[in-house]
């Protein structure tokens, strides 16, 4: 019997055939993943860090404002960078609103379970006439069995009509009926309902939606010279139903109840630069908005831009860190990369960028011995107030398109684009690049696993036929042997 398996000592040797290659392709291999992995580590981390600096700039301002009413209930109020401090003095006498009407089917010409008319089309005119709606009949009846209900009109209308208007259905002691809404306030927005023969539907939805526009003009002069305003009865070949909410325009006066009158659609009055106004309800007293700087906010911006900096730079020391063989601790996988390293010292230049002779430093940003940056509240509360322009001129803007963007993140913004860019960006090369390498490693992968057989194979005959030829052999040798025991005997 053999003193040895053919299958395990020929898969032995076939291993330690294509062992320094196999080592070589799982030592590539795994290099090549790992740089992957923190390259997509870093682009997502560069991309974090761009968002952040987007989010800042998109506010308009670092240094804040805030905007305070003096009777909460009145209305509320936002100010950006370019509101002038103070304080405005509005009374409101009336709230913009939006038309509501309700028709029942009978107002709408059609009972129910009855056949509708078929030559009939549904037209709203709306948008103060710049606009309007057509709904031809049978295109409402969703079951084609010749007669519609309230819940296909509604569902119809909603298809039809773009945003214009929203149609519901509500029951009113037991009756569905039709609920139509302006989707905006205002008499410009009013709207009213008709009924006309779908083959001429066209031409008279034109006439109704230029007939409805000359009278909503009419309505808006008349409001603006501050007569009362009563909407018309639909008349003709309009459709009456119950108005449950009358379409009207905001009046409010800046200066309180003496002061400029403004007749508006909307609620949200924006007349100071940089002052944004909701209106929440008309009353007689009088109310105030304070503009003044907000320092809390301001110093919070700050924070917030030193933070995200910080995010990133403990990212890129992460990756790129030199490990300690004493404590075990594994170098990160980016060390020693001279690209990473060169990111690394841009940004932190980039940092100290000088706008009109001012940089972050003079507004108390200054660098940490590992890299990181730390903000000096004291010192930066006494720049702001003495130069808050300055600040916004010195971090700038970031942008999409380049050549809109200014200051220290639109620097930041446009050379880290040069990295996380998808099409040129260096890290897209630096990927593509190593993808390349794991290709290659696949294919050499492919070279050795057919070696490894081939080897196998061949020690596999080779032994196999070794232990038949020791078994034979020793079934020979105990043939002998028992033959000689046999003639000495």
């Amino acid at each position: 019997m053999a003193t040895y398996d053919p299958v395990s000592t020929a898969k032995a040797l076939a291993d330690s055939y294509i062992y320094a290659r196999q080592t070589q392709v799982n030592t590539g291999t795994s290099k090549a993943q790992g740089k992957v992995t923190a390259l997509s580590s870093l682009q997502s981390a560069l991309s974090t860090f761009t968002t952040a600096l987007g989010t800042l700039s998109g506010k308009g301002s670092v240094v804040a404002q805030t905007a305070t009413v003096s009777r909460s209930t009145a209305a509320t109020a936002s100010a950006s960078s370019s509101a002038s401090a103070g304080t405005y003095s509005f009374s409101v006498s009336q709230l913009a609103t939006a038309q509501q009407s309700l028709y029942s089917m009978q107002e709408l010409g059609l009972a129910l379970d009855t056949s509708y008319p078929q030559d009939t089309t549904l037209v709203v005119t709306t948008l103060g006439g710049s606009g309007y709606i057509q709904l031809d009949l049978s295109a409402a009846d969703e079951n084609h069995d010749g007669k519609l209900s309230v819940t296909e009109i509604a569902r119809a209308l909603n298809k039809a009509s773009e945003g214009k208007i929203t149609a519901a259905v509500v029951t009113e002691n037991g009756e569905q009926k039709l609920l139509l809404n302006a989707t905006s306030t205002g008499l410009e927005n009013a709207f009213q309902l008709h009924k006309v023969s779908t083959s001429t539907a066209a031409a008279d939805a034109a006439q109704l939606a230029a007939d409805w526009a000359n009278t909503v003009a009419a309505l808006k002069t008349q409001d603006q010279a501050g007569t009362a305003v009563t909407m018309p009865p639909a008349g003709g070949s309009g459709i009456g139903g119950t108005q449950l909410a009358l379409a009207q325009n905001a009046v409010l006066s800046l200066g309180g109840g003496s002061g400029a009158e403004i007749r508006q659609a909307s609620n949200t009055y924006t007349g100071i630069e940089g002052l944004s106004l909701v209106l929440q309800e008309a009353s007689s007293s009088p109310f105030t908005v304070t503009v003044a700087k907000d320092d809390s906010a301001t110093k919070s911006n700050m924070q917030g831009f030193v933070d995200a900096y910080n995010t990133l730079v403990k990212a890129i020391d992460k990756l790129t860190a030199a490990g300690n063989a004493d404590t075990k601790v594994s170098a990160g996988p980016l060390n020693g990369d001279s690209g990473v390293r060169g990111l690394r010292n841009q940004l932190n230049s980039l940092l100290r960028t000088s706008v009109g002779g001012v940089s972050l430093t003079d507004y108390g940003i200054s660098a940490q011995r590992d890299g990181t940056i730390a903000l000096d509240a004291d010192r930066f509360a006494k720049k702001v107030a003495a130069n808050p322009d300055g600040l916004n001129t010195l971090l700038g803007q970031t942008n999409t398109l380049e050549y809109k963007r200014s200051g220290v993140m639109g620097t930041l913004q446009t050379y880290i684009n040069t990295w996380t860019n998808s099409t040129t960006g260096y890290l897209k090369n630096r990927q593509d690049g190593l993808q390349k390498q794991l290709a290659q490693y696949t294919k050499d992968q492919s070279t050795i696993d057919r070696l490894h057989d081939q080897a196998y194979q061949r020690y596999l005959t080779q032994f196999t036929a070794l232990a038949n030829l020791e078994a034979t052999m020793g079934n020979t040798t105990g043939l002998l042997g028992s033959l000689f025991s046999s003639s000495s005997k």
